[in-house]
């Protein structure tokens, strides 16, 4: 459990860092420039998922639990060890991003949220929560957020539609990758057998 603690404490610092703030507002600094404003969970059809989370942060790898439920009143995000410890527990109201538990108070709920919407959110909500200078590069499979051209966050695609069935999310200024694959596709694979 503390090599777990020692690798997501800083990954969640590294991501919570730009967005230090005493009051979440519904905007948050994203790595790399630029903001990007929360926007309404009734832009995605009601979801709630497991998900494997495998962090690369630094060159060291450890492994998260993501419990994350979206629906029209908000969205909810709590991160496990493997063991079931509570490391996180952040919600979003459709008002303002908040925290219940968190490893430290410099990381900011809402940069978290910001990076689940980026991720899974329908490219037309993504692009309304853009501040300049960022843009959306979305293609089949890939998204990708620009600043001035250059790639600040990265997306691959497992799937059709969210929660999808995997995502690999990268984040170069961080030195962050995140390979996440949802645990009802891995059960899925289990029971057939196959790739459905």
């Amino acid at each position: 459990m503390k090599r777990m603690y020692f690798l997501l404490f800083p990954l969640l610092l590294a991501l919570g860092a730009c967005g230090e703030n005493e009051s979440e507002t519904p905007c948050a600094p994203l790595i790399g420039g630029g903001s990007y404003c929360l926007q309404p969970t009734t832009a995605l059809a009601p979801f709630d998922v497991q998900q494997k989370v495998e962090a690369t942060f630094r060159g060291r790898r450890e492994t998260m639990i993501a419990e994350i439920e979206s629906d029209a009143e908000g969205m909810r995000f709590v991160g496990l060890t493997p063991f079931g410890q509570k490391l996180l527990q952040i919600a979003y109201d459709n008002r303002a991003a908040s925290a219940a538990t968190l490893p430290d108070r410099r990381i900011s709920p809402a940069l978290l949220i910001a990076l689940l919407q980026i991720a899974l959110w329908p490219a037309d909500a993504v692009r309304a929560g853009l501040e300049e200078p960022l843009t959306l590069d979305d293609g089949a499979g890939r998204r990708r957020i620009l600043n001035r051209g250059e790639a600040t966050i990265s997306i691959d695609y497992r799937g059709a539609q969210p929660p999808y069935r995997g995502l690999r999310i990268s984040v170069p200024a961080a030195d962050l990758e995140l390979e996440i694959e949802t645990l009802e596709a891995l059960d899925a694979l289990a029971t057939n057998g196959k790739e459905s």
